[in-house]
């Protein structure tokens, strides 16, 4: 797994706002997941591309230390 910049982390945080779909949710559907990446990549990170479940390891990490937003649908 690649390591991840302060940076990149601010954008995940960022992009999980703006994506606006709880993690549970992205977590959970594969799909979804994909999507969530995809976009991740395409605007934040074209250059040092991540994996779903490099995303998805990412978000749980940020989840399970309450630095990501609560998202209710």
């Amino acid at each position: 797994m690649k390591k991840w910049s302060e940076s990149e982390i601010e954008k995940l945080q960022l992009h999980y706002k703006q994506f606006n779909i709880p993690s549970d949710q992205i977590l959970k559907e594969r799909d979804t997941l994909e999507k969530y990446t995809e976009w991740f990549n395409e605007k934040f990170t074209p250059n040092n591309k991540f994996t779903p479940e490099e995303v998805a390891d990412q978000l749980l990490k940020l989840r399970k230390s309450g630095k990501l937003p609560r998202i209710r649908k």
